[in-house]
């Protein structure tokens, strides 16, 4: 559950990982954004992480977090 930080503020934090079955590298982090009354889970492809030194860091700003695709909780 590290905290995830886009460049301009913390935007949530991480719930999980998603796996390449073919080759076991993680391809995702699984992000669960917002507040108690308008949570969702999206998912925040490695390429966008700089660090993660003190949380995860991302290449990213929170608007372009906030346009990525909730996840469909059905799988």
């Amino acid at each position: 559950h590290e905290r995830v930080h886009a460049t301009d503020g913390e935007v949530g934090q991480v719930e999980g990982f998603v796996m390449d079955p073919a080759d076991h590298k993680v391809t995702h982090v699984l992000l669960q954004e917002g507040h108690l009354w308008g949570r969702r889970q999206v998912a925040i492809p490695v390429s966008a992480i700089t660090s993660i030194d003190g949380g995860i860091r991302l290449s990213i700003t929170k608007k372009q977090v906030g346009e990525l695709p909730p996840l469909d909780p059905a799988g």
